[in-house]
């Protein structure tokens, strides 16, 4: 990583100003749609305000290089390092000085096969020209962990950064480091079946989680009198019962479930449990239709201050007094608009908030309590601002059995019916929100019409509608709810039937592919980015991952075959599109990352092969530094251009 400090306007174009808030400033001018520009990172990603409020640290993108950021409101001085090398997950200050990036790469190991997704904490000194330096190094201390990107909290006396980790025992410890000296204290020791931590508003460990997956054992423990005692026990949990999420205000424990343990939840919310004697003690949040998707935790007091849950949008229940008071206000100060909460100074005087659009990139705003005003920072994608993009819809459409199918929908400009992209998401237990999509809206600009459903099978919609797609891969109801849009939107007259593409990535980039095999005549193309081909060549691959009796390895088995054993190897071989290439009949493109540590490109490749085996026309794209996530601009900009080229080709737009 090299430091570097350039002029904020000279670098981004980007001018800060106190603004009135006008709806004309919505309005765009159409321009040339170019796929560098929807292909091209996030300008301003990961915010972070300081705890004093006076600066905010970002990710930003520039003539191919990733530049962490951090600028001043006051002076308007900017300090930046470049970060190309790593891929950023998250930001957060330890202290008015020294900014945290959590970040991870793919790695190769020895006496390991292939790539791991290797994560870690990097220190940047904004005194000292960004000074960086990698908290936690394996050691002889702490051995050898994958997973050292996770940081639980600051401790309030020592300003040492919490971070769990293995040790050479293979227990989970907290450990303690300095951000500035990289010093290194054990502030608590684990066992091997530890699994998550609970610290308080100091900063100290007050409570841990362990997981024994070969039992099947789940216990939580809290610290007494130096002691860690057992106050509650699962002895049957084939999955964790519950996760963890951070103390509430009034000292119990706050939990999400995953559908098993507290409670016969049928949707995930965030819970209660007391601290005292383990015993589920009340709903803090749940909702009649939707998920919980995260919990928010104050980062100066490590306090569970709120509830987040996508209905389109991303909405935000605040469990704290104070937040849902400023939320309201801005609620009220921009009532034309989507404002959303982003992070806050630890006296909560400066606000960082977000705008968001269906037919626009996100914005974002520093908002002072104390004046009133409204400071624009940057929108996400500026090089879009100028740009008309159609509008991304939420709509629901029948499925064959009656049942109402969620899903998004992109209309390009002109009359219909369009050619269109049935784009499934990934998973499959993800879900397609609402609000800016890359993909879809540049594809809509291009001329196509976008539909993504939300099958059955997807997360978000309680656990009836995820566990309704277990063991209906391929030929179930997933894969029939993703035919059905389709056909839904040519009975409207939105859809050309004879000019339909299916496209999707990972799970998606595997309905795209049954899509071509099992319904050989509803497609006209299908392109497949980093799919699954071979179940159980994926399964395969997961149990050499995490261990035979690992949690995530019984998930797998009961999402897919929903625990069915009798004729296991046939029942994944049939559901496979690798040993199908025979049955597909239109053309494919594959495109696969080198470096994808989720899927190998070898499923790809087995699919190429099949393919070329059985005279049928497939294009194969391997990008040699391309992951799971398409989180570079250059793969990004690869699969845009073949895309659309394979689109036009194919169905034609505009």
């Amino acid at each position: 990583m090299r430091a570097m400090k350039l002029g904020f306007v000279g670098l981004l174009g980007l001018v800060l100003a106190v603004v009135q808030w006008s709806a004309a400033s919505l309005t765009a001018q159409a321009q040339q749609v170019r796929v560098e520009d929807f292909a091209a990172l996030p300008n301003f990603h990961l915010p972070a305000l300081s705890p004093d409020g006076r600066r905010v640290a970002f990710i930003s993108n520039s003539q191919g290089e990733r530049i962490l950021f951090v600028y001043d409101f006051g002076t308007g001085e900017q300090t930046g390092a470049i970060v190309t090398e790593i891929r950023p997950q998250n930001l957060r200050w330890a202290s008015n000085r020294v900014v945290l990036l959590s970040a991870s790469e793919a790695t190769r190991f020895v006496r390991y096969t292939g790539r791991y997704d290797f994560s870690a904490v990097f220190a940047f000194d904004i005194q000292n020209d960004m000074a960086s330096r990698q908290l936690l190094e394996s050691s002889a201390r702490t051995g050898l962990n994958v997973n050292m990107g996770r940081i639980e909290g600051i401790h309030d006396a020592t300003g040492r950064v919490l971070i769990p980790a293995r040790d050479t025992r293979r227990s989970l410890d907290l450990f303690g480091v300095d951000p500035l000296s990289r010093g290194v204290s054990t502030m608590a020791s684990g066992s091997a079946s530890t699994v998550d931590w609970v610290i308080n508003d100091a900063g100290e460990p007050v409570a841990r989680v362990e997981y024994n997956q070969e039992r099947n054992l789940q216990r939580l423990r809290v610290q007494r009198d130096g002691n860690w005692e057992i106050i509650a026990e699962d002895e049957d949990a084939e999955r964790m019962a519950y996760s963890t999420v951070g103390l509430l205000a009034n000292g119990d424990l706050g939990v999400t479930t995953l559908f098993s343990g507290l409670k016969e939840d049928i949707r995930r919310g965030l819970y209660s449990v007391s601290l005292e004697t383990g015993e589920f003690n009340g709903t803090v949040f749940e909702h009649d239709t939707y998920d919980l998707a995260t919990a928010i935790r104050d980062p100066y007091t490590n306090r569970v201050v709120g509830a987040a849950y996508h209905s389109d949008m991303l909405e935000i229940e605040w469990i704290d007094p104070e937040l849902a008071e400023i939320a309201a206000q801005l609620t009220e100060r921009l009532p034309d608009v989507y404002p959303l909460i982003r992070d806050w100074s630890e006296d909560r005087q400066k606000i960082l908030l977000s705008l968001e659009y269906e037919f626009a990139p996100r914005e974002y705003y520093l908002f002072d309590r104390q004046s009133g005003q409204f400071i624009s920072i940057m929108s996400q994608y500026p090089q879009l601002d100028e740009l008309d993009l159609p509008t991304r819809m939420s709509i629901e459409y029948p499925a064959r059995d009656g049942v109402r199918i969620p899903a998004y929908l992109t209309l390009p400009a002109g009359e219909g019916p369009h050619p269109t992209v049935v784009l499934p998401h990934g998973g499959p237990a993800s879900r397609d929100t609402g609000g800016f999509d890359y993909l879809a809206h540049f594809l809509a600009a291009r001329g196509y019409m976008v539909v993504q459903p939300n099958f059955r099978g997807s997360e978000g919609y309680g656990r009836d509608w995820e566990e309704a797609g277990y063991g209906e891969w391929g030929t179930g109801v997933m894969q029939h709810d993703v035919t059905d849009a389709a056909a839904a939107l040519v009975t409207a007259g939105y859809a050309d039937t004879d000019r339909i593409c299916i496209l999707g990535a990972s799970y998606g980039g595997y309905a795209a592919l049954a899509g071509a095999a099992f319904t050989p005549d509803q497609y006209q193309c299908a392109a497949a980015i980093a799919p699954v081909t071979d179940i159980q060549g994926l399964l395969r691959f997961v149990r050499e991952r995490y261990g035979r009796h690992h949690w995530v390895v019984d998930y797998w088995d009961e999402a897919i075959l929903d625990d069915n054993d009798e004729g296991r190897r046939q029942n994944l071989r049939r559901l496979s599109p690798r040993f199908h290439a025979e049955a597909i009949q239109i053309p494919v493109l594959l495109i696969h990352g080198q470096e994808d540590t989720v899927v190998p490109i070898s499923q790809s490749e087995d699919m190429r092969d099949a393919l070329r085996r059985a005279g049928k026309p497939v294009e194969f794209i391997r990008m040699d530094e391309g992951d799971h996530w398409l989180t570079s601009a250059s793969t990004r900009e690869t699969v845009l251009d073949n895309v659309i080229r394979f689109l036009d080709t194919h169905i034609g737009g505009e």
